[in-house]
């Protein structure tokens, strides 16, 4: 198979629900990396090994109820595949809808991922997170509440 036929075959699993499958095409030190904040975001940051891999589904299922996730363009090199996509879903926090653009880089080493990198349009999803503008969410909800009404 082809580093492009496995690598839609990873989102595969990842749609259908088989994160227990998916996360055993991981190798064991595999870096797993959102370029999201983890100080915003729960499944943000930079994840060490299958367990803090696993950690990142787990977060992004207990917080983004993912209504769509579609891979759109895949180029391939010779140990890795980039991939851009588009997803839709609302969060579970605040229950506001958000659209995302994003690029997916997968490094492969011996028929399993070594390294993932995942680049998101953040401040799309932060806001969609916090249910209101993004530069407030350092700020106690009661500020927060007085500052979108202003």
């Amino acid at each position: 198979m082809d580093n492009i036929a496995y690598v839609k075959s990873l989102y595969d699993l990842y749609t259908s629900g088989k994160i227990d499958k998916l996360l055993q095409e991981m190798t064991p030190d595999v870096d797993w990396i959102s370029n999201a904040d983890p100080a915003l975001l729960p499944w943000g940051g930079e994840h060490k090994g299958i367990e803090g891999a696993r950690r990142f589904f787990t977060e992004l299922a207990k917080n983004v109820d993912m209504q769509s996730f579609t891979p759109l363009e895949f180029y391939a090199g010779k140990d890795c595949v980039t991939v851009v996509g588009r997803s839709r879903g609302r969060m579970r926090r605040s229950g506001a809808p958000f659209e995302d653009e994003w690029m997916h880089l997968f490094r492969i080493r011996d028929g399993k991922i070594a390294a993932f990198r995942s680049n998101h349009d953040t401040h799309a999803v932060v806001q969609a997170y916090y249910g209101g503008d993004v530069h407030m969410a350092g700020l106690p909800s009661g500020e927060m509440t007085s500052l979108r009404h202003h």
